[in-house]
């Protein structure tokens, strides 16, 4: 049985299907299943490998002739199934390449730019974490409950890339803070960073590490933050098997809604997760839901003037002012629970 599977981002969004290829190849012995994944999140989750998957990575498509490359790429496989577990009008275009009847795609609400046209089942719709999301896939293909454990998160690290960071000297104890994400409405305020990296040195004596990527809202923040209080800087600094590296060895992550957080979530560290413009049961840190500060509800109270009941499921608050609505307080209080006295 050969089944396709198409999620190439985000990277964070890749990490949470991981869990679920795992638990399928387990639970269906005759099941080879091919994965075409973005470039980036493939050079993470590269060496998470099984006899049964192949990744089959690929930039995302911009232009015809990447169409016809990726079709003549998969024209020699007659596919049982393709799990649609990206909607976006680029993967949508996807879909018809690949040589299968059965098409699986996400309900009408989820099913952005038109998906249903491309594929001929869909899941039912659920409010549910994108996980769960990802898992009812693999239940509608083999129409049984299926079974996730926490060893099937945990993401495998090249040894070279473990090694690597021996460069960065970094200490043998640490917290980790990443204090970007996509957009900068999702991030919290630089005094409120500084306040917590300060917290974090006089209660517990140990040093703060900033992670983030090369974009220019990671660098831009990492330095307001490093212009008013003691870090160590590793913003840009290395690749995501390298970032997954650090985030491993860390004590804790704190993190906004970013891949990053999920990326700790994959590497067994643990996370306080920062939520308001969007909900944290959407797309928190899946293990950590209960390290997780959620204030999406009073931010939709308070800059939306409407119920959580009123709100819709793709109610975002676009005001980085509901970041605000999380204190210091609470994340050192979170923090307490994860690193007791």
């Amino acid at each position: 049985m050969k089944v396709a599977l198409v999620r190439l981002s985000a990277i964070g969004d890749c990490t949470l299907v991981l869990p679920v290829v795992r638990a399928l190849l387990r639970h269906k012995p005759e099941l080879e299943l091919y994965w075409i994944i973005g470039k980036a999140a493939y050079s993470l989750l590269k060496d998470s490998a099984h006899p049964r998957l192949h990744y089959v990575p690929i930039d995302k498509p911009k232009r015809i002739a990447d169409y016809r490359a990726l079709k003549k790429q998969l024209s020699g496989i007659q596919f049982d199934a393709v799990l649609a577990m990206q909607a976006s009008a680029r993967a949508n275009l996807i879909y018809p390449l690949i040589r299968c009847a059965r098409k699986i795609g996400f309900d009408k609400t989820r099913a952005r730019d038109w998906q249903w046209m491309f594929t001929n089942e869909k899941i039912d719709f659920a409010d549910e974490h994108l996980h769960d999301s990802f898992k009812r896939f693999a239940e509608q293909l083999t129409q049984s409950k299926l079974e996730v454990t926490n060893d099937d998160w945990l993401i495998d690290l090249s040894e070279e890339a473990q090694q690597s960071i021996v460069e960065l000297n970094l200490p043998e104890n640490y917290i980790v803070v990443n204090p970007a994400a996509s957009k900068l409405e999702r991030c919290w305020s630089t005094a409120n960073t500084v306040q917590l990296i300060q917290q974090i040195k006089e209660h517990y004596q140990l040093p703060t590490v900033l992670t983030g990527g090369p974009d220019k809202l990671d660098h831009e923040l990492a330095q307001e933050i490093e212009s008013q209080v003691y870090v160590i800087n590793c913003v840009g600094k290395t690749n995501l098997q390298q970032l997954a590296a650090i985030l491993q060895k860390g004590k804790v992550c704190i993190a906004p809604d970013t891949g990053p957080a999920h990326i700790a979530n994959g590497v067994g560290t643990p996370v306080i997760g920062l939520y308001a413009v969007a909900p944290s049961k959407l797309s928190g840190p899946y293990l950590n839901q209960e390290y997780t500060i959620d204030k999406f509800e009073s931010a939709v109270q308070q800059f939306l003037g409407k119920s959580i009941d009123q709100a819709g499921w793709r109610t975002r608050v676009h005001n980085r002012q509901a970041m605000d609505l999380i204190s210091v307080d609470e994340v050192m209080a979170k923090l307490s629970l994860l690193m007791p006295e």
